[in-house]
């Protein structure tokens, strides 16, 4: 998959952000296509301390509250959680930028 590069500095245009923020729509629109199970996921900054789970590589943001519909069992959550993972990872490589965006947001399916 491969996503638009756009720096975004402090002080940057909003046509930027925007960008940015259309960028991440669509990617987040398209994992939601290639996983019709997944309701929704939020990521975040950090973790209780008693949680045991990995950080996205090379953020410190962390993929939490997964709910999928019908329920997954252990193997398939996994399965949805290492793609989320893959696909937001590759869009902070492309936009690194990006993190503090993602930081403390929430994703839904959108049904129309």
């Amino acid at each position: 998959m491969k996503v638009k590069t756009f720096e975004v500095k402090p002080g940057a245009p909003e046509s930027l952000l925007g960008a940015l923020e259309a960028d991440i729509a669509a990617t987040i629109q398209t994992l939601f296509r290639r996983c019709p199970t997944l309701c929704g996921f939020s990521v975040q900054g950090s973790l209780p301390e008693d949680i045991d789970q990995s950080p996205i590589p090379d953020a410190d943001l962390f993929v939490t509250e997964i709910d999928t519909f019908p329920k997954l069992d252990n193997d398939q959550h996994g399965e949805i959680y290492d793609e989320i993972v893959l696909v937001i990872s590759a869009l902070l490589y492309e936009q690194p930028h990006a993190c503090d965006y993602l930081r403390g947001r929430t994703f839904a399916r959108t049904i129309h």
